[in-house]
């Protein structure tokens, strides 16, 4: 169910195993001064955390599934895509600003630490990324509040490949002697990387959570409390505060599981795991099956469900797993939709309060009468751009995007001015003259994103073409689902081909028009005649690095 094996397989460009001599080195552990004086959160408090995968760095790691560019494996894309980097101590310093903003207390960094291979290709990301990081919440910390640091252990690393040297070993046995050796330096080396003064403590406890134990082959009660052991030795005396899920078998000091953003919030002892939703469909060789977000509904019901549990700890799955649709993070589909929320529901999880009962009633109402996605069109998921064209037959091939006929919008294939094209024809409209396009669910769907069309019209008539689009301001009214763009086409009977770009914000794209689709062009008084439609919800330099599905 989840992404922590994919990422090193989306990595386009990963080099082979080779030594990196520029790793950072590991440290020693801190001394108990330092350790001392390091804050922790108390049995009073109520703590937010939420996975912080640091893996990404522009464009070779976590980006793109294709040598072209064209193709990337993620659900959701991060603004800016050039700055960032786990590499770069500007890009952590945006990532914990708005964890801040959203009341997040605790970043449970998404570690691939295997201390045998540390500098393999698309593992030493794990330790490149932490002294940035900490630069990053240093700088924060003097603005007067940071994130504090846990260590979510992917336990991935403990395939044979990623832990040992020679790549036919199998799993790691946790039972052995080796295998806890190994076990605990991944733990070790981490709290060695990352400052006291940065760790999320419980109770003066350094917070790590497991993930599952299904990667090892076999463990039992002495693994973690080998772990138990070793890190006092090292730690000047500390235990860790360790979080396992159903998985393992053994003691841990606490309980949940992995699979909320999908499932639905998992109740531990004192910790609730939650998530917005899941949608794998960009990453190759999946066939999971998603979960919408419900414009929200979901991810708000989780944590009403949270909330009356009144646990010490709220897990947010993700914060920026962007592979699988799990991240609560700044997106180009969602904008701050999901900081916002998470800032309304922290502030009531942290001052105990109930959610009101008309929270809970908007949000089974808006479950009850949102739309589910289709997967349908699961093959465009993963695309930068997605478009229709009418063939030189005459045929209108579908990238991502159907022409749709509706009452009110029919259209037939015919060549204008010498180029095969779709046009108008009358239906119930009227003068009005509408032709609907629908996008394809796994492209964008229930989003409040912007996104960019780009089309090539036959310039005939006066008036102005106009574009009808599926909004997300506001709520399920005709006048949200039928937005008129801010700028028409304006027409000038030039009798050429024409094209123009129009951009959109706001955008949900959850099928509410007529006939399931997603958006309309329309003009009065004459036909509207279109060759090609193509649209990107990246920005416009974005799409210009990459090979467009239509002709320039």
């Amino acid at each position: 169910m989840s992404g922590r094996g994919v990422g090193l397989c989306v990595v386009a460009f990963a080099a082979a195993l080779g030594a990196c001599d520029d790793l950072p080195q590991i440290p020693p552990p801190p001394d108990k001064a330092a350790i001392d004086a390091a804050p922790t959160f108390t049995a009073d408090e109520r703590i937010v955390a939420t996975h912080y995968f640091y893996w990404y760095r522009w464009p070779d790691q976590h980006f793109f599934d294709d040598a072209k560019r064209s193709d990337d494996a993620l659900r959701h894309h991060l603004p800016d895509h050039r700055s960032v980097s786990y590499e770069s101590k500007q890009w952590h310093l945006r990532q914990m600003r708005d964890m801040v903003s959203a009341g997040i207390d605790v970043a449970m960094c998404v570690y691939w630490g295997a201390p045998n291979q540390y500098g393999r290709d698309g593992i030493d990301f794990s330790l490149r990324g932490i002294p940035p990081l900490t630069a990053a919440l240093d700088e924060l910390a003097k603005e007067g509040a940071a994130p504090r640091i846990g260590l979510f252990y992917d336990t991935t690393t403990l395939l044979g490949q990623y832990a040992h040297s020679d790549p036919q070993e199998q799993k790691v046995d946790l039972r052995s002697d080796e295998g806890k050796d190994i076990f605990y330096r991944t733990i070790r080396d981490f709290f060695c990387l990352t400052p006291p003064r940065h760790w999320a403590r419980l109770d003066g406890r350094p917070l790590i959570q497991l993930y599952s134990a299904n990667f090892s082959a076999g463990h039992d009660q002495s693994t973690i409390d080998y772990v138990y052991d070793r890190f006092a030795r090292d730690f000047s005396g500390v235990r860790p505060f360790i979080i396992a899920g159903p998985s393992w078998t053994f003691k841990a000091d606490a309980k949940t599981g992995w699979g909320a953003a999908p499932n639905g919030p998992i109740i531990g002892d004192g910790v609730v795991q939650i998530g917005p939703g899941y949608d794998d469909s960009p990453v190759p060789n999946r066939s999971t099956a998603t979960r919408d977000r419900l414009s929200g509904a979901f991810y708000s019901g989780s944590w009403m469900i949270a909330l009356q549990r009144r646990p010490r700890l709220v897990i947010i799955e993700t914060w920026n797993e962007l592979h699988e649709g799990t991240g609560i993070c700044e997106s180009l589909e969602d904008g701050r939709t999901y900081i916002d929320l998470t800032r309304r529901f922290s502030d009531l999880f942290k001052s105990e309060q109930a959610p009101p009962d008309d929270a809970w009633s908007a949000a089974l109402l808006r479950m009850m009468r949102a739309r589910r996605s289709t997967r349908s069109g699961r093959e465009h998921s993963s695309r930068l751009v997605v478009s229709m064209r009418s063939d030189a037959s005459g045929q209108f091939v579908d990238h991502g995007i159907r022409v749709l006929d509706a009452a009110d919008g029919r259209h037939e294939s015919v060549k204008v001015a010498g180029r095969a094209c779709l046009r108008t024809r009358p239906g119930e409209g009227g003068a009005h003259r509408y032709v609907y396009f629908d996008v394809a669910d796994p492209y964008y769907y229930d989003h409040s994103g912007s996104v960019t069309i780009r089309l090539s019209y036959f310039d005939e008539g006066g008036g102005a073409i106009g574009l009808h689009y599926d909004s997300s301001e506001g709520g399920d009214s005709i006048a949200h689902e039928y937005k008129p763009a801010s700028t028409p086409i304006q027409l000038t009977d030039s009798k050429t081909w024409k094209t123009a770009t129009l951009s959109l914000d706001a955008v949900r794209f959850a099928n509410r028009q007529n006939s399931g689709a997603d958006f309309r062009l329309h003009v009065d008084g004459s036909e509207l005649a279109v060759e090609w439609i193509e649209l990107t919800k990246l920005p416009a330099d974005y799409s210009s690095e990459t090979a467009s599905t239509t002709p320039p």
